[in-house]
């Protein structure tokens, strides 16, 4: 009996769900305000298990680590089991039922989606840099011994930009390309509609097949998003119970400039949301304020596309067109956050660490590495890590500088894939108002 009171935390997480599938029969509680309860349930929860480890009995641990695995890791599965029939059936629909001039349609949702993700990447680099050196990251730090080796190098832009084209749609799928993937869809989107115009018969049934396939995927994103709660309560008991606050002790000034930085580059955002897509701050954010937590919870912006997607077509009715594309171009490129600052901040610890000073052609020359690197690390799994590689590479910089922030970097990347899913949720806003407009 004794023992079985001294391990009454297996009990805890078990008992949270109950409570959250009770607030599901709640008529008056949206699955937003849901969420936002979950997320508040899962850090209490994860601190209240952090505290009480020491205590327990390695069964009782492992039972714990193991339940909140299997919630928190199902529901990212669920997410990214979504991605692929996502992208495929909402892209091709859009096409079949675009109508006139759609290679010029695609042109100018291209063109301005990626530049205007790129001129966010290279602004946000801007901004890292300056709030790291204000806040003098890297001073009194020295270079582990032994510093971390990137495990997926970069291997140039044009290798990437290959691997972008569906040489193997298959493969693509099997690899989640969701670029290649998403250029895929566009070229049998572009073809379905024009067999479409010249021969209506043979193409009515691959029209209403397609039509068909996305309204069950679209079905089967509402039952997958409507776990989101027992999913974000997971993930975060998850990492706050393991990581506590004592990994905060010693890199405090690079925590804070970076999220301040993430802050500085999430008003910006709001800014341009504002003034280009004449959306006020607040409206945005009651709207998308669900799809962020998610994104800041799971730390997956592949996890975040089907939220993303519905987020612009059911809330804000965006076209379809933009709400598939631009999420599923933003997933792989651009990112402000993983691609832009978090680089940045690390060449400001990197010349404080080697003691060398910041020039203004070091600055501009960060901008413009990110920006490139940005588009050349598309599906390359651990973007921010590998986007540092490359800035890092091209600045003559030590890689062991990410040693420095590799304990913490959960906790950094929570803000890096919010600050992500942000950015392309204004980019997608922004380019359909100047489509529509």
């Amino acid at each position: 009996m004794l023992n079985l009171l001294q391990n009454w935390p297996i009990a805890l997480f078990p008992a949270l769900l109950l409570f959250l599938f009770s607030l599901e029969k709640k008529p008056y509680l949206s699955n937003n305000l849901r969420i936002f309860i979950s997320l508040i349930l899962g850090v209490a929860g994860g601190m209240l298990l952090n505290y009480v480890h020491p205590r327990l009995t390695p069964f009782s641990n492992d039972f714990i680590a193991q339940s909140l695995s299997l919630v928190s890791d199902g529901y990212l599965a669920l997410l990214r089991m979504l991605v692929l029939p996502l992208i495929l059936t909402s892209i091709i629909h859009a096409f079949v039922h675009l109508g006139d001039h759609p290679g010029e349609i695609i042109g100018k949702l291209i063109s301005r989606s990626v530049g205007l993700l790129l001129l966010l990447t290279a602004v946000a680099s801007a901004i890292g840099m300056m709030v790291a050196s204000w806040f003098n990251v890297g001073q009194q730090l020295s270079l582990p011994s032994n510093g971390p080796l990137p495990a997926h190098p970069y291997t140039g832009l044009v290798d990437t930009l290959l691997g972008m084209i569906p040489s193997n749609p298959i493969a693509a799928m099997a690899n989640e390309n969701t670029v290649a993937i998403a250029i895929f869809a566009c070229l049998l989107g572009v073809s379905a509609l024009q067999v479409y115009k010249k021969d209506k018969a043979h193409a009515e049934n691959f029209k209403d097949f397609i039509s068909s396939a996305f309204h069950m995927v679209k079905q089967l994103a509402r039952l997958v998003i409507r776990t989101t709660p027992y999913g974000i309560l997971a993930l975060l008991a998850k990492i706050s119970s393991t990581q506590g606050f004592h990994t905060l002790v010693g890199i405090a000034h690079y925590l804070i400039a970076i999220y301040i930085a993430m802050v500085l580059v999430f008003i910006l955002q709001l800014t341009l949301v504002a003034l280009c897509a004449r959306i006020s701050p607040w409206t945005y954010l009651k709207k998308t304020y669900p799809t962020l937590l998610v994104a800041f919870s799971t730390r997956s912006s592949f996890g975040c596309l089907p939220l993303s997607e519905e987020t612009l077509r059911d809330r804000f009715k965006v076209s379809q067109l933009s709400a598939s594309f631009v999420p599923s171009m933003g997933a792989t490129l651009g990112m402000s956050a993983c691609a832009g600052v978090f680089p940045a901040v690390l060449v400001v610890m990197a010349l404080a660490v080697t003691h060398q000073p910041m020039t203004v052609s070091i600055f501009l020359m960060v901008m413009f590495i990110n920006t490139i690197a940005s588009l050349g690390i598309s599906g390359i799994p651990g973007t921010a890590f590998v986007a540092a590689t490359v800035t890092l590479s091209a600045m003559g910089l030590p890689y062991a500088v990410v040693g420095l922030v590799q304990g913490v970097d959960s906790i950094v990347d929570m803000g890096r894939t919010a600050t992500n899913v942000n950015g392309t949720l204004a980019t997608a806003l922004i380019v359909d108002k100047g489509l529509s407009g």
